[in-house]
């Protein structure tokens, strides 16, 4: 008998057609794995999806079935060995498959979240060519007949009703930033695998002591195999590369390696992020498994806050806070087979430059690729994950509780040894869905088989199936039953998580300080503002360049939530002022967003003032990205183009940050009067300091005249930042301290290290934006040296203003080619100006970038300029 372990790859060969087309109408694939999308676009057989209307042009490709073939050769190599095994690898099909080897049916399909794997020993032929036949259903189709099967049409926001009963990513179904696009397709790879032995699973389990001295790593490798017994090499390997532990073990035994001192695994800007190895080879066949794996000591703390209602909720990596700043991720791309490895790393590190530590993979998406979990463990990305359950009510049976609870196990035992995860949560907002709905749901009755008789049966998912699995299978990682959840209800601001999309009005864009804490959750898991994509990005996408009117009906498919157009003009309105072309309003929707998110971000932030008083301990924006071209909250639009928010954002994640507010304090003349009210502006200023060390720091405080430019008065103090907090610096009176009257008036305040080097800034608007006249500043960009890796495309520039004060100041590359705009990035945008303080941004070509033969420059435009 010979030793066997072959991993045979399917990906050469394959044809598509529509089922009811005849044998002729076979096409070739464009690439595998593959999605019917691509293909069909591949061959002209649709227009691109983006542009204009085409999405809704093209929706008969979801309601057809289409069926994909190849042929394969059995590997000789498996033949002859008693023992052999020979079993189809499908890692991803999308969604309802019938699967036919060699005219012959031998599985059926119907979760996009599982891989399946398919013994066909018997069924290969050994002399000849397989043929392989994936059938696919539509998933519209099939979900509309699911729900009519079952006598009831389901809840649901969001695509429609039947997705509840379709494990398929639920935004493919349409959502308020998504198209309508059901795919379906091979979406991950295929294999046959050949073998005697194989690992199966190998079972890691880190333990870090309290103390931090040491770590204790159980390891358990699984095998498959008919054969008597199995041996395992099992070797641990130290960041470096260093061989410190090996054993050998039967497969199934579990062993466990201590390690003193370890290197720890922090997440990004509180440390590095070493990586151990952990190898284990069958010594039969000699096939190996590999995973990577950092050790850190985790916690959820949820304690009582003194003199506040609730408890706490933050994470503790390796006994240090941390304050969790970043946003949420939906799909990276509609066709999830064109997502490359390098899409994924260039979307994160995007993330990561803007000063992220924390990604949630939201419910209404999919468990990622192997890479992006990889790639957030070595850049040190936390991760809150979603199970892929939100936004409705699923029904419960025999196939809904199989299929979900092996779509958890499959994915646990996938992901279980990334570092980066650090909480798995049932869904996305389910339980604010059931109190909304007012289902019955219960908070007291703790007896799950009274749930199952409820109209909200599903609650046995989350509170249940799902949280038992997890405590088996990941006990270190906490498990958190929905997003938003805890308290008395499931956005109770004093418990848990919640989804904010009230902080903020468009009529009241800046809240008075003591109301901070009322609008405000222990962790803010979910808000956001929508603005367009980029301007260059909407060129791309329209077919007539002439259209230039936002109302246009080109630019109806942008919006794919209903009102939009609507709500995104109201809040437009009651802040800025805009032109009527596209491209202003482009940005009015861009300063828009941003000015938002730093409104709120920093009101966050203010609230981590220290131990004992975590009252709010982390924000994640929605959203990070898109997965298609559209009006969102996106950061980034889905050519990975940063809005101006990304920026804003940037500087509000910073490690040290300053700010300021305006606070208003009214005193009526009697308890009946609405007029004869003294009111008294102060301007409160604070500092964060997120890092372990304490800083020594100057503030200087300047306030300036909007409409000329006068700086009217300016004070220094020195104060120190503690540690890992925020803390109130200083407050002053308007006119009492400086003699100056609220209106037209902006306060710059300066974060300055001992040095005298700016280490954060930060200028304090009176609002709203429309009642300032910033036509008279002038803003001037000095082109500096080139960069510092020798680069004449690398070069730094220098923006100032004069004669006045400059709002939401945005630079770009003087070039109409999208593609070598996309080429540079910038560090800064989005830029305060107050004069005499010129601020310095880099420009930096990314490497492979379509660059321009001549010279680059940078230019800029910013609100409530002068027409040019």
């Amino acid at each position: 008998m010979s030793a066997l372990y072959l991993r045979t790859p399917i990906d050469s060969g394959w044809q598509f057609k529509e089922d009811e087309e005849n044998e002729t109408k076979f096409l070739p694939v464009t690439s595998f794995p593959t999605v019917i999308h691509l293909d069909l676009l591949g061959h002209g057989k649709i227009p691109e999806p983006p542009k204009d209307r085409n999405s809704e042009v093209i929706q008969w490709v979801g309601e057809k079935k289409w069926l994909y073939r190849t042929d394969f050769n059995t590997p000789k190599a498996s033949r002859g060995s008693r023992y052999a095994k020979q079993v189809l690898v499908f890692d991803g099909l999308d969604t309802f498959c019938t699967i036919t080897l060699n005219g012959k049916e031998i599985q059926k399909t119907a979760n996009m979240f599982l891989q399946y794997r398919v013994e066909v020993t018997d069924a290969l032929r050994e002399d000849g060519k397989n043929r392989l036949e994936l059938l696919f259903d539509s998933a519209l189709l099939e979900g509309k007949r699911l729900e009519e099967e079952q006598g009831f049409k389901n809840l649901f926001w969001n695509g429609d009703s039947c997705r509840m009963n379709v494990r398929k990513i639920g935004c493919h179904f349409g959502w308020d930033w998504a198209p309508t696009l059901l795919t379906c397709g091979p979406w991950r790879p295929i294999m046959l695998e050949s073998f005697d032995v194989r690992i199966s699973d190998l079972e890691i389990d880190i333990e870090v002591s309290d103390t931090l001295e040491s770590a204790r790593i159980t390891i358990m490798p699984h095998v498959e195999t008919q054969l008597k017994e199995t041996t395992v090499n099992i070797t641990l390997y130290d960041p470096q590369g260093t061989k410190i532990h090996a054993k050998v073990m039967s497969g199934g035994a579990s062993m466990v390696f201590t390690v003193s001192d370890p290197k720890l695994w922090y997440p990004v800007g509180y440390g590095s992020q070493p990586l151990y190895r952990i190898n284990a080879t069958v010594q039969h066949n000699g096939h190996e498994v590999n995973k990577r794996a950092g050790l850190r000591h985790l916690e959820l703390v949820q304690r009582p806050i003194p003199k506040h209602e609730g408890l706490t909720f933050f994470f503790k990596v390796n006994n240090i806070p941390i304050y969790c700043h970043g946003t949420d991720w939906v799909p990276g791309d509609t066709f999830l087979s064109r997502i490359t490895p390098q899409r994924y790393r260039d979307w994160i590190e995007l993330a990561v430059e803007g000063n992220q530590n924390m990604i949630r993979i939201w419910g209404g998406g999919l468990y990622e690729d192997d890479c992006f979990y990889d790639i957030c463990d070595e850049l040190g990305v936390l991760i809150w994950h979603d199970f892929m359950l939100g936004c409705g009510v699923y029904p419960v049976n025999d196939f809904m509780m199989t299929t979900i609870r092996k779509e958890a196990e499959y994915n646990l035992r996938r992901l279980r040894h990334h570092s980066c995860i650090v909480l798995w949560c049932g869904n996305n907002e389910d339980h604010m869905f059931a109190e909304l709905h007012h289902l019955e749901y219960d908070q007291n009755d703790k007896d799950p088989e009274n749930w199952l008789k409820t109209n909200w049966a599903a609650r046995y998912y989350y509170d249940k199936m799902l949280k038992d699995i997890c405590e088996d299978m990941v006990p270190r990682v906490p498990y958190w039953n929905s997003s938003p959840y805890g308290g008395a209800w499931s956005n109770d601001p004093t418990i848990g998580d919640i989804h904010s999309w009230n902080f903020w009005m468009a009529d009241q864009p800046r809240l008075p300080y003591q109301d901070y804490e009322t609008r405000t959750g222990r962790f803010v898991s979910e808000f956001g503002m929508k603005s367009y994509p980029a301007f260059r990005s909407i060129k791309q996408l329209i077919t007539d360049p002439k259209e230039r009117h936002p109302q246009s009906k080109t630019l109806d498919l942008w919006h794919c939530a209903p009102g939009d157009q609507r709500t995104i003009a109201l809040y437009l309105i009651d802040n800025q002022c805009h032109s009527t072309s596209l491209e202003d309003y482009v940005y009015a929707t861009q300063l828009n967003q941003a000015e938002a998110m730093d409104f709120a971000l920093r009101a966050f932030r203010r609230l981590w003032r220290g131990p004992g008083r975590e009252e709010c301990a982390g924000n994640l924006i929605w959203q990070l990205n898109d997965c298609f071209p559209s009006v969102s909250w996106s950061l980034a639009d889905s050519f990975m183009r940063p809005k101006l928010a990304y920026y804003v954002t940037k500087r509000d994640y910073a490690p040290v940050i300053v700010g300021s507010a305006r606070r208003v304090v009214e005193h009526p003349k009697d308890k009946y009067t609405k007029v004869f009210i003294d009111r008294t502006t102060y301007v409160d200023i604070w500092g964060s300091n997120l890092t372990t060390k304490s800083i020594a720091a100057e503030i200087l405080i300047a306030f300036f005249s909007i409409k000329d430019g006068t700086l009217l008065s300016r004070k220094q103090s020195q104060f120190d930042l503690a540690p890992n907090r925020s803390a109130e610096l200083t407050s002053f009176d308007f006119e009492k301290d400086w003699r100056v009257e609220a209106r037209d008036i902006a306060a710059a305040v300066h974060l300055l290290d001992a040095n005298k080097r700016v280490i954060a800034r930060y200028v304090d608007w009176p609002q709203p934006l429309r009642h300032l006249d910033f036509s008279s500043a002038t803003v001037t960009i000095r082109k500096m040296k080139d960069g510092s890796n020798g680069s004449a495309a690398d070069f730094s520039v220098m923006v100032e203003v004069t004669g006045g004060l400059a709002k939401g100041v945005e630079l770009s590359v003087d070039i109409n080619d999208p593609d070598v705009a996309d080429a540079f990035t910038f560090s800064d945008n989005c830029l305060d100006l107050v004069p005499g303080e010129p601020q310095e941004v880099f420009v930096t070509a990314r490497k492979g970038g379509k660059l321009p033969e001549g010279d680059v420059t940078a230019i800029e435009r910013h609100y409530g300029e002068r027409s040019k």
